[in-house]
């Protein structure tokens, strides 16, 4: 009861008070173990993946429109009838006792409601974007971008939970044999040849060679972005601008040991992890500057090269970032796109009239993708990926110099 207490009001954070997944969990799980957290983070997560399909689920049997605390119950409730190897007795029993703690007028509807959805099968007749789990913007967005069976290639990555993808920094054939043998499916990823894949939740500590910064958990297309920046020399200035957490600058600082690199982040609250996470990878040749993006304290050209992994909707993160359906609209997005202009033209000001440059980000809205570049002076060559079984949707961008 105590977890699907947590679960109602963590979906509460999310859906009224805009709260992000992580730190709505994490507000609501402070006195529970391991199994507790776990079994929360399935259910948050497994609702916001699979959202549109419960909510035409439960909703053929609600005579009136549930309050907020009432259809998270609901949503936590159908997830656990359709989706979990939960007693049915159990899923509904345990959810209406634990709304009636937060709501204990809404227990009888919830209760009600669910017994229905019990006795009935799931509804076979749903809208596309409810089949595909997107919010309706997204999925027409798509469907006009690349075409109505892309956009159902990606909602079915998009509902499986990822596996876990690392960039190696160590032999990676005798990385993989030591792993394999404690009874691990790790394999070698097929994107960059620093990218190791092992199953959903395993306890990356727990790893060999993790204290002594042998690998950093990034997805492959996110490796793939920055194997993409290729300097002219190798031991120039090298800038990654929004650094934190701190993967691709790693991957960086061990792809380019005699360069001097400097990561940049605005947050002063996300230092400390991007501090931690450099010490661990051992990355000396990185120098941490707290700066905004759009004042780069960096004299005009005089960058060798530049990664500018800038904010986003997250859009193609979504099977590892659900919540991030819900927490930006159209309107939001034309508003992270104008931000990625602006930080691209200042990328642009302090690199090097043939410095290399590479800018990214997680989303695959064609609106942070290549129309953010149109504006911009320089030609790119473009790479746009989708969310597949082994990697996140991802774009990035090379900028194109004639030869020196």
């Amino acid at each position: 009861m105590q977890v699907r207490k947590a679960a109602i009001e963590s979906l509460t954070d999310i859906f009224v008070r805009q709260r992000k997944a992580e730190q709505a969990m994490e507000r609501n799980s402070a006195t529970m173990d391991v199994r507790g957290r776990g079994l929360l983070h399935e259910l948050v997560y497994g609702v916001l993946r699979r959202l549109y399909s419960l909510e035409a689920d439960y909703s053929r049997f609600c005579r009136s429109k549930p309050d907020d605390t009432a259809r998270m119950a609901l949503l936590v409730g159908t997830y656990q009838l359709r989706h979990m190897r939960v007693p049915t007795h159990a899923a509904v029993s345990e959810t209406v006792a634990a709304v009636m703690q937060s709501n204990t007028k809404a227990g009888g509807f919830v209760n009600a409601v669910l017994r229905r959805v019990t006795e009935h099968e799931p509804p076979t007749k749903l809208k596309p974007n409810q089949r595909a789990e997107l919010p309706r913007w997204i999925y027409a967005s798509w469907r006009d971008a690349f075409g109505a069976e892309q956009v159902t290639q990606c909602s079915e990555v998009l509902k499986v939970v990822p596996s876990l993808s690392l960039a190696l920094f160590t032999d990676r054939d005798e990385w993989l044999e030591q792993v394999v043998a404690t009874g691990i499916d790790a394999v070698a990823g097929e994107i960059t040849p620093y990218a190791v894949l092992l199953p959903a939740g395993t306890d990356v500590t727990a790893l060999p060679g993790f204290a002594e910064g042998a690998f950093t958990v990034m997805d492959q297309s996110a490796q793939a972005a920055v194997m993409a920046l290729k300097p002219a020399c190798c031991d120039g200035v090298i800038v990654d601008v929004c650094a934190a957490p701190g993967g691709k600058t790693a991957l960086l600082a061990h792809r380019f040991p005699a360069a001097r690199i400097i990561a940049v982040e605005l947050q002063a609250r996300r230092i400390p992890r991007l501090v931690e996470n450099l010490q661990r990878l051992s990355c000396s040749n990185v120098q941490i500057v707290q700066a905004d993006g759009l004042q780069l304290p960096l004299a005009d050209a005089s960058v060798d090269a530049l990664l500018l992994d800038a904010p986003c909707s997250a859009s193609g993160i979504l099977r590892r970032h659900p919540d991030a359906k819900f927490l930006h609209d159209e309107q939001g997005v034309e508003v992270l796109a104008q931000l990625q202009r602006q930080l691209l033209l200042e990328s642009e000001r302090v690199l090097k009239p043939y410095g290399a440059m590479v800018y990214a980000v997680c989303s695959i809205h064609p609106q942070e993708n290549e129309q953010v570049l149109d504006e911009s002076g320089s030609d790119w060559l473009m790479q746009r990926r989708f969310p597949e079984s082994d990697c996140d949707g991802f774009f990035h961008a090379v900028r194109q110099v004639p030869a020196v």
